[in-house]
């Protein structure tokens, strides 16, 4: 599916301020424990064995726990956990920072609140049988294990973390540099820059999300050429609709476009189900043209040999 270039967009002239009192940056910081460990003396053999010349030519690492269902459910909840992170911010800087609004935020702590504590009864399951699965391992590795590798239950604890890390949106007010005049203007403009690109990205975010959500449904209320209906998942209706309330919220630079375009879509999907789609070919038809009416009357930047 061809990717949203939301560059020509209505541009957003809001005050940089006025984003920066409504909003707040935020960071997910979770540490898991691998499990991995790099297994020089097996890399050696396999070098040898393929007569490479140079021992960095393979690199082998080893599973200390190949079949351990506890540290696999850590593994994937994080994911989960990032996932829904992702969700409910949007991007602000190249290291991983994002941003969101003040008003969203107690959802988002709460909801973050939820996932460290289940990451941290996943991380106490995996620790409780730690001794167990260690044990474990020198059969499933055979000549590989090495109990030397294992670290103790205590130190592996230490290597699990979940935290939240937020801070203000600084703007360039915040300045207080003992320099000339001139070239401190000059700090500040190149510093309002960078944030306007900054809430233009984030903005950007917002309006591909919008773009991937309408593109789906414009796909799979596509009824083909032979008269066969494509299929969908009740989530095409649902995650369309926590899209709409999410926009109202996500929304920071006050884009009056993309209100518009999410306020469509809400409205076109007010008294419409899944089921509905699937049985009534009228609704099925109707909904699919005001979704291809937003895509069609909103600058999207995607030509048609992108799509």
């Amino acid at each position: 599916m061809a990717q949203a270039n939301t560059t020509n967009v209505t541009p957003i002239h809001s005050p940089i301020a006025g984003v920066a009192r409504s909003s707040i940056l935020v960071d997910l910081f979770i540490a898991v424990y691998s499990g991995r460990k790099q297994d020089k003396r097996t890399q050696e053999e396999v070098t040898n064995a393929k007569g490479a010349a140079s021992k960095r030519a393979a690199s082998v690492y080893k599973s200390l726990f190949a079949e351990c269902k506890e540290l696999d459910d850590i593994t994937k909840f994080q994911a989960r956990a990032r996932q829904m992170h992702y969700k409910m911010t949007l991007p602000w800087s190249d290291n991983g920072t994002r941003i969101i609004p003040v008003a969203e935020f107690k959802a988002y702590e709460e909801s973050m609140n939820e996932y460290s504590e289940e990451f941290r009864n996943l991380v106490d399951k995996f620790l409780d049988k730690y001794d167990t699965l260690v044990a474990a391992a020198a059969f499933q590795l055979g000549t590989l294990f090495d109990r030397k590798e294992y670290l103790t239950r205590e130190q592996v604890g230490n290597r699990f973390s979940f935290n939240v890390a937020t801070s203000p949106l600084p703007t360039s007010g915040d300045f207080r540099l003992d320099i000339e005049s001139e070239v401190q203007q000059d700090l500040i403009d190149m510093y309002e820059k960078r944030l306007s690109d900054q809430v233009a990205k984030a903005n950007q975010d917002a309006w591909s999300r919008l773009y991937e959500v309408l593109t789906r449904m414009s796909d799979r209320l596509t009824t083909d050429e032979d008269g066969k209906k494509r299929k969908f998942h009740d989530t095409l209706v649902s995650n369309a609709e926590e899209l709409c309330d999410l926009l109202t919220r996500l929304n920071i630079a006050k884009d009056p476009s993309l209100e518009r375009a999410r306020a469509r879509l809400q409205d076109t999907l007010v008294g419409v189900s899944p089921d509905a789609l699937r049985k009534e070919d009228s609704t099925r038809v109707e909904v699919k043209q005001k979704v291809d009416a937003i895509l069609s009357d909103f600058d999207w930047g995607v030509s048609d040999a992108d799509e």
